[in-house]
């Protein structure tokens, strides 16, 4: 993080490509309210990652997004990431790695951008319905209209730093579409496994900052059954579409992970017939 900080510093204003990267940026979202300053750092970060993903022929990444970045450059990295994923490179917050290795698996299976959210912020009376959440990181890609770039409420709030050090969170609502969703972790013992699980992103309003939509995922409480007893994280990968039988089929068969899933009768086993050959929406 020190050497990514740094060459966000030292990239020259007169660099070719910061002055486009700038223009993009304003036309890709809703700017007005962003400090100069704010939007400079923004795209210097954007550029900087880009060419590191390229000289190292990165797959994806996993950023320490807070609070180093909010402290020593004074911004958010959500619409660098938010970005990044929409363009086909993986980028997890919190310094999730292996949230990145399952965004990875995602788009892989469905071709389509992934993004990475909480999936533990559940509806106060349909006991099907997750609100799916985060900072402000899905790709442009999932809005329902166009995304507003402002600052971190809950980092401004609890006093990490002021509004205009925490810029670059990516305001919007997910569209209404069918979701795959996918955590891949490793055990405390060793061996690989993951969840799965399909649902659908229903047209409801979220009184919410950030990045998010209602999503309905049947027998959701069962679900987070396996995932509490068996320690995976808060954090899921999505991607538009309906391929959780592309995943059971490379997890499972393949590369031989355990796998969990709503109302399985044996947790953790690969069966030939994956319990997603008929996907419900």
């Amino acid at each position: 993080l020190s050497e990514l900080l740094a060459s966000v510093r030292r990239l020259p204003a007169a660099d070719p490509e910061l002055a486009p990267q700038i223009a993009t940026l304003r036309a890709w979202a809703d700017t007005a309210a962003l400090p100069e300053a704010s939007l400079d750092r923004i795209a210097r970060l954007e550029l900087v990652l880009r060419r590191w993903a390229r000289d190292e022929k990165l797959s994806g990444f996993a950023i320490q997004c807070w609070t180093s970045l909010q402290k020593n450059l004074g911004i958010c990295a959500c619409t660098t990431m938010s970005r990044l994923c929409d363009f086909g490179l993986p980028a997890a917050c919190e310094a999730d790695i292996l949230g990145t290795l399952s965004m990875h698996a995602c788009q892989l299976a469905g071709a389509a951008p992934a993004a990475l959210a909480d999936w533990n912020n559940l509806h106060h009376a349909d006991d099907e319905l997750v609100n799916l959440w985060h900072c402000g990181v899905f790709p442009r890609s999932y809005a329902r209209a166009t995304p507003i770039i402002g600052p971190h409420p809950i980092l401004v709030a609890s006093g990490v730093a002021p509004a205009d050090q925490t810029q670059g969170v990516v305001n919007l609502a997910v569209r209404p579409m069918p979701l795959t969703l996918c955590r891949i972790t490793q055990s405390v013992e060793g061996p690989w496994q993951a969840v799965l699980a399909e649902g659908r992103i229903e047209d409801l309003a979220a009184a919410c900052e950030g990045s998010c939509g209602w999503c309905r995922i049947p027998n959701l409480q069962r679900l987070y059954g396996e995932v509490l007893l068996r320690h995976f994280p808060h954090h899921v990968a999505i991607t538009p579409g309906l391929v959780a039988q592309v995943l059971w089929e490379a997890l499972g068969n393949y590369l031989g992970m355990s796998l969990y899933h709503a109302g399985q009768a044996t947790p953790g086993l690969w069966t030939t017939r994956g319990p997603f050959a008929q996907p419900v929406f």
